[in-house]
C-alpha cells in the first residue's frame, strides 16, 4: 500500500495510514488519483501539493 495519495485537482496530499473521516479522500475521482515515486511526503511537495490540515499535521 502506498503512503501517500495526491489529488490532482486539487493539489492536496493525503496520508493514507492516517485518513480521516473528515478528509476529501473518500471522494477523489481515479482519474485524479497520483501516486508518488518515491513514496515521500518531500517527493509529494516537491510536485507543489499541499498537506491535507486532517491527515497530515
Amino acid at each position: 500500500m502506498s503512503g501517500f495519495l495526491g489529488d490532482k485537482s486539487k493539489k492536496i496530499v493525503h496520508h493514507l495510514a492516517n485518513k480521516k473521516s473528515a478528509c476529501d479522500i473518500y471522494h477523489i475521482d481515479m482519474k485524479d488519483r497520483e501516486y508518488f515515486s518515491p513514496d515521500t511526503l518531500d517527493n509529494a511537495k516537491s510536485k507543489y501539493y499541499e498537506t491535507c490540515k486532517f491527515c497530515i499535521n
